[in-house]
């Protein structure tokens, strides 16, 4: 669609902004299914979904030729698309400065809870993280390493939050999450506990041999500030990422990058006849 067919929007007060701001609290992601993306690879990775996930678009009057591009590429007769000044979109923008395009997606729907993990494929579990781009962050180095499905224990930041979705390069949008309490989650984990390596700072070191083979293993990571619970950590099996310098530990969106490669995307190592 070419850019001359996007409605212009000069007012803030418009009831696209107002779509678009309603999407950064989770009351309304939930009651409506729609999530914000924003920026360039987001749009880029909403290119890969079904078009009729894409319910609107936002673009800029001033946004960069890269944007203009991308919306002329997602727009169609599945959505609607606006074009906006540039006051009306930083109205709507979650960003200081804004590339100046934005989607209305609908996100995969969360899996019901304990349901059962795909057989074979790697799954991250994610224990009552607090920030959006820390969470979007490891969501996108899980999908680069072959995750397609992620357990939350709450409270957790919410993986669509605008800050989160960007974060993950828009992975988010095409993850399957599934939203346990702790008792949920320990109760869920505890049959898989032959496949799950939970990150810790005291865990048994990991090496490359016990990685390889693993494509399938269930990694488990703590939050920011504190880790794991003393009850998941007396439950799962430990491990550690070796270091040679003398800082305290790694963050948790490195640790877990670390992790997810050194367990998914090794090559398969061949064993001995």
């Amino acid at each position: 669609m070419s850019l001359k067919n996007f409605l212009r929007i000069t007012s803030r007060r418009s009831g696209v902004i107002l779509s678009a701001l309603q999407l950064r609290e989770k009351k309304e992601r939930d009651a409506s299914g729609l999530c914000w993306a924003e920026g360039a690879v987001a749009a880029e990775y909403a290119l890969s979904l079904d078009k009729k996930r894409i319910k609107k678009i936002l673009l800029s009057e001033e946004a960069t030729p890269k944007c203009q591009k991308l919306a002329e590429a997602l727009a169609g007769p599945h959505c609607e698309a606006f074009l906006l000044t540039k006051e009306c979109f930083e109205k709507a923008s979650v960003l200081k400065n804004p590339e100046g395009l934005g989607l209305i997606v609908e996100p995969n729907p969360p899996l019901k809870p304990a349901s059962p993990l795909p057989k074979g494929e790697p799954a991250a579990c994610l224990w009552q993280l607090q920030d959006p781009g820390n969470l979007g962050t490891i969501i996108r180095s899980a999908a680069a390493f072959g995750c397609r499905t992620m357990i939350l224990v709450e409270p957790c930041v919410s993986p669509l939050h605008p800050l989160a979705v960007r974060a993950s390069a828009g992975a988010a949008l095409d993850m399957d999450f599934m939203y346990l309490d702790e008792e949920e989650a320990l109760a869920f984990l505890l049959p898989e506990k032959h496949r799950i390596c939970a990150l810790s700072g005291d865990g048994d070191a990991l090496n490359i041999d016990f990685c390889y083979n693993k494509s399938d293993e269930l990694v488990v990571s703590g939050n920011e500030p504190h880790g794991l619970p003393q009850k998941v950590r007396e439950a799962l099996p430990l491990y550690s990422l070796p270091q040679k310098g003398r800082v305290e530990s790694l963050n948790v969106t490195a640790a877990s990058a670390i992790a997810y490669y050194l367990f998914w995307s090794l090559p398969k190592k061949r064993t001995q006849p």
